[in-house]
């Protein structure tokens, strides 16, 4: 299952399930029981997304530049995902 969509394109927008610890410290407890793995993403080139920031790094996509784990969306979906399928819980 996928996370919960709002229907109305105007108002489009993923549910995420609040957790119990960090996405950083949780991404840490996932790749070393191999539920996720790192997803390598290539440099992005200007002009930058909105959003984009210099300073921050995720782990998730092999330490690329531009968002941090915590703010990274592919992450957060991939949680639910893990949560909606019963694989992750807290």
């Amino acid at each position: 299952m996928t996370p919960n969509r709002n229907p109305n394109p105007e108002n489009n927008f993923v549910h995420f399930m609040s957790i119990s610890i960090t996405y950083t410290k949780l991404l840490s407890n996932r790749i070393s029981n191999g539920l996720v793995v790192v997803c390598l993403l290539k440099p992005l080139q200007p002009p930058y997304p909105k959003g984009y920031d210099v300073n921050a790094k995720c782990d998730y996509h092999g330490w690329a530049i531009g968002h941090s784990t915590e703010r990274c969306l592919s992450f957060k979906c991939k949680v639910q995902s893990l949560l909606d399928s019963g694989w992750l819980s807290f």
